[in-house]
C-alpha cells in the first residue's frame, strides 16, 4: 500500500541525492576549468577528470534510485500498515512439497511493546496439517528480529509494497507443542503482503 509518508520519505531522499550530484559536479568542473586555465593539465588528465565527473554522477544516481526504492523503516511501515501476511494456495503447496507453512502473518501489537526502541510484533503461522503456532518478535531498526524464548531470528527486507522475510538461523515456535524448525524445510523465505488486520491472528 502506498501512503503519503512513504512518498514523502522517498522524495526527500531523492532530493538529497540530487543535491549531492550537483555539488560533486560543481567541484569537479571547477577543478577542470582551473586546470585548463593554468594550462597545467594534459588532454589525458582532462579526459580523466571528465570521466570522474560522469562516474561520480552515475554512482550517486544509482544509489539515489536505489534509495528511492527504499521503504520506510520497519517501525514506520508497521505503523502505517499493521498487518503483513501470506496465505498459500493448495496449488502452490502441491508444487512445493517440502514447504510446511500454509499461512504466516506478522502484526504490530502495541500491547507487546517493551518500552525500548525495538518494534514488538506478534506473529504466527499455520502448517499445512492445521497445527498453529504464535509468538512475539522484537525487531531492531535494521529489520532484524529476535523471537521470544530464543526461538530464532528473522530478517525483514523491503520489496516495494511488500516485505521479504528470511529465517536467519532457525525458527521454532511454541504452541500445543513445539513447531518444526522452519530452517530445515522449504520455509526459509516468505514474501508477505499488506493485509487486513483480521488476517493476522
Amino acid at each position: 500500500m502506498k501512503n503519503g509518508a512513504d512518498t514523502k520519505y522517498r522524495d526527500s531522499r531523492l532530493a538529497k541525492d540530487l543535491m549531492q550530484i550537483l555539488a560533486i559536479h560543481a567541484l569537479l568542473t571547477a577543478g577542470l576549468e582551473k586546470c585548463g586555465a593554468a594550462r597545467m593539465c594534459s588532454g589525458k588528465v582532462r579526459k580523466s577528470t571528465r570521466n570522474a565527473i560522469v562516474s561520480a554522477i552515475s554512482v550517486i544516481v544509482g544509489t539515489g534510485l536505489a534509495g528511492a526504492a527504499y521503504a520506510m523503516s520497519l517501525s514506520d511501515r508497521f505503523s502505517a500498515q499493521a498487518c503483513y501476511a501470506r496465505t498459500y494456495t493448495a496449488d502452490h503447496l502441491t508444487k512445493h512439497p517440502r514447504q510446511l507453512v500454509a499461512h504466516i502473518w506478522f502484526l504490530n501489537t502495541p500491547s507487546a511493546a517493551t518500552g525500548n526502541d525495538r518494534l514488538a510484533l506478534e506473529f504466527g503461522f499455520r502448517l499445512r496439517d492445521g497445527r498453529a503456532y504464535s509468538s512475539f518478535a522484537y525487531c531492531s531498526t535494521d529489520g532484524r528480529c529476535a523471537t521470544e524464548g530464543d526461538g530464532g531470528s528473522v530478517q525483514f527486507t523491503d520489496r516495494g509494497e511488500n516485505l521479504r522475510l528470511s529465517v536467519i538461523d532457525y525458527l521454532v515456535v511454541e504452541g500445543a507443542d513445539f513447531s518444526p524448525d522452519l530452517s530445515q524445510s522449504d520455509d526459509r523465505v516468505f514474501l508477505l503482503y499488506p493485509a487486513a488486520t483480521r488476517v493476522c491472528g
